[in-house]
């Protein structure tokens, strides 16, 4: 087979051409997506204990008296959706910080000991046997996650930026394949062990140690392109001009957590069936989300940005209309191959969007941005998904969401695309 023949700037240096052939190697991609991975796995990896951990501390709180038993026993259900959202609330605060920083002193000397972090307070929820312990690792797993996160999604952008044949494109796309196929495993392994022990799917998390020592061996911190940082060091950004794209980040992870902080309990108490199920389920959302992330360098030759954001928040709406009218696990299962498609496409859309309009020299500060705008959008969820369902009920719920989303994709159509 040929070897493939990149393209290069007149300007681009030896090193420049060296840095394009280092990050095409396998090696390398394993250790950069999996990085990527890691921020996937944070969250959903514990949504199919949540039940259980409801029941557990519901039981173990019963009999205790005091103002803060009370507090927690009336509510407990907010409080266990939180564990798997708190974290998110950290990387809104954290993550511009980490961009910033990033942006000035490089990337990889925050990133490495953040995967520490990330990894010893992942398995920490193991050892407690108190909620507002475990919701305080969370916090601290948050924190990490932020740094993660920011800087992973950065040096990707670094490491993809020249090279030509839409590599940043590319590579995002496979960072969405191995965010979701292992969130995938890793989701159906927590919803095995979910059935024996809720402390179980904590464990999960040991997988940051593998990661971080792959990530240790291949990743290096790049060196901006000569030509490219040149041209546009002096650039001002401003920012609010990616504010369409926050929103639909903000938007779309409020849609999409409501998966895993309220179909758990939808499978358990109204289908009757075993945590095991949870776990299949919320993995064939990480699947499609996967499989559909690798379609968008596909799809983006033959339909334009604005058109993939009106597709997939069509798809992502039909998902919810779905689950109101059939009531199966089957339809659990299509519903959230569909939740997983739409949210697979949109945020490599979404992400790929802001890339091609942000000068390189504040790629890390504008995906920092981004990231609290997905991340409050994951913190939000069950804040506000819950107290709709208190209100009206978890089935009629899904018509109501259904409906937002139609309706956010009907305003999508007077969205203006830049160039």
């Amino acid at each position: 087979m040929a070897k493939k023949q990149h393209i290069f700037h007149p300007n681009d240096t030896k090193f420049d051409k060296k840095m394009v052939e280092i990050t095409e190697k396998t090696g390398f991609k394993i250790a950069v997506f999996s990085m990527a991975a890691m921020t996937m796995l944070g969250s959903v990896v514990i949504s199919s204990a949540l039940p259980a951990i409801n029941r557990h501390f519901d039981k173990l709180l019963q009999n205790q008296n005091g103002i803060l038993i009370e507090f927690t026993l009336n509510h407990l259900d907010i409080l266990t959706r939180l564990i798997l959202t708190i974290p998110a609330i950290f990387v809104v605060i954290l993550s511009p910080v980490a961009g910033m920083f990033m942006d000035k002193f490089g990337k990889l000397k925050f990133v490495f000991p953040a995967m520490v972090v990330w990894t010893i307070s992942g398995i920490a929820g193991f050892f407690f046997n108190d909620i507002y312990a475990i919701l305080v690792s969370r916090a601290v797993f948050g924190i990490a996650t932020a740094f993660i996160m920011t800087g992973a999604s950065a040096l990707l952008g670094d490491y993809y930026s020249r090279g030509g044949f839409n590599r940043r494109e590319n590579a995002l796309s496979w960072q969405g394949f191995f965010c979701a196929v292992g969130g995938a495993i890793f989701i159906s392994i927590a919803g095995y062990v979910s059935s024996y022990s809720w402390r179980y799917p904590f464990l999960v998390y040991g997988l940051g140690i593998l990661i971080t020592i792959l990530a240790y061996i291949y990743l290096f911190e790049p060196k901006k392109f000569k030509f490219y940082n040149h041209t546009k060091i002096e650039t001002k950004t401003n920012y609010w001009q990616f504010f369409p794209i926050y929103f639909i980040g903000f938007f779309i992870m409020v849609i999409y957590y409501i998966s895993p902080t309220q179909l758990p309990y939808y499978i358990e108490d109204h289908l009757g069936l075993d945590p095991k199920y949870i776990g299949i389920s919320m993995s064939v959302s990480a699947l499609f989300y996967g499989v559909f992330s690798l379609s968008y360098k596909y799809l983006m030759k033959f339909i334009s940005i604005k058109q993939i954001y009106i597709l997939t928040l069509f798809i992502v709406g039909s998902s919810f209309m779905l689950l109101y009218f059939i009531h199966s696990f089957s339809a659990v299962i299509f519903a959230l191959a569909l939740l997983g498609t739409g949210g697979g496409i949109m945020l490599v859309n979404n992400t790929a969007y802001l890339f091609s309009i942000c000068p390189a020299n504040a790629r890390a500060r504008a995906y920092g941005i981004l990231a609290s705008f997905i991340f409050l959008g994951q913190f939000l969820s069950p804040i506000i998904s819950q107290p709709i369902v208190r209100q009206i009920g978890l089935i009629e719920a899904f018509l109501v969401w259904a409906i937002v989303i139609y309706f956010v994709t009907i305003l999508f159509l007077f969205f203006k695309q830049k160039k």
